[in-house]
């Protein structure tokens, strides 16, 4: 049996002249992981009673204590081969065994934390589930008129979700898909204290849309506004209509409005729609 001594660590373990022969010398030190040639850094090995003398008083020593450094082969394939681990000395042997299991469960990135039970797994991925279906449940809460609109196959869905939560899918308010194709503000020929305003309202949308808002301002011969007023949809449209149905999609509507004008002075007027 000889001794062969680590040059990165100084780490001593016994070789037998098989091993050598068998690896050409080529060894990997199991404390500090150094490929080295153990032929170059062979020792005489020591008597037991010495060897046991020195493992009882380590501190009296100059030399590094001998110690079990399994070896490993080396990771390159143009490398030789490494010979097969080494004996241990016996008084070390428990303290590298854990010590060899450390390094190799840090070389191939094993974690030593105890696994998750599955049952865990299976409660983060309900929690996960359930979470990801209140989220659904709010986007389509929130942009049920859109969807009414964008899917129809799911209004009758969303109809029953507002059943639910107690409320109604709003109709689309697109402002730039409504005009005003013609209007008139002109006195009535049997009253004459009174305008009468009459507008066509055109809907452009492939869809119907909530009632917009009128603004009239009347004006005077400079075109300064002299008074404004605005016209909810249940203040222009007739008794009969349905407001909750919207203005049908590419639908027109015409507007009828009577105005009492006694000592405004008007010369003119503008228009303009809008949602508030």
């Amino acid at each position: 049996m000889m001794l062969t001594r680590c040059p990165g660590c100084g780490t001593a373990f016994r070789v037998t002249p098989d091993q050598l022969k068998a690896r050409a010398g080529k060894v990997r030190c199991g404390h500090c992981s150094a490929v080295f040639n153990a032929l170059e850094t062979l020792e005489d090995s020591p008597p037991a009673g010495a060897a046991a003398e020195a493992a009882a008083s380590p501190a009296e020593s100059a030399s590094p204590p001998l110690v079990e450094a399994p070896f490993s082969e080396p990771s390159s394939e143009d490398s030789p081969p490494a010979p097969t681990p080494a004996e241990p000395l016996p008084h070390q042997e428990a303290r590298h065994e854990h010590e060899s299991l450390d390094i190799l469960l840090a070389d191939i990135g094993v974690s030593t934390e105890p696994p998750i039970s599955r049952s865990r797994w299976l409660a983060w991925g309900l929690a996960g589930f359930l979470a990801l279906a209140v989220l659904v449940v709010q986007a389509a809460f929130v942009f049920r008129g859109e969807l009414a609109v964008s899917q129809p196959d799911l209004r009758p869905l969303l109809v029953d979700l507002c059943g639910l939560l107690e409320c109604d899918i709003p109709l689309p308010r697109k402002p730039e898909l409504v005009s005003i194709e013609a209007s008139d503000l002109h006195p009535d020929p049997q009253r004459k204290n009174l305008l009468v305003l009459v507008a066509t309202l055109k809907n452009r949308a492939p869809f119907a849309q909530d009632y917009p808002h009128l603004e009239l301002t009347l004006t005077d011969v400079r075109d300064q506004p002299v008074v404004r007023k605005v016209f909810t949809p249940a203040e222009y449209l007739a008794q009969e209509t349905e407001v909750r149905a919207g203005f049908a999609a590419n639908g027109d509507m015409a507007v009828n409005l009577w105005l009492d004008a006694t000592d405004i002075g008007a010369s003119g007027y503008r228009l303009y729609l809008f949602y508030p």
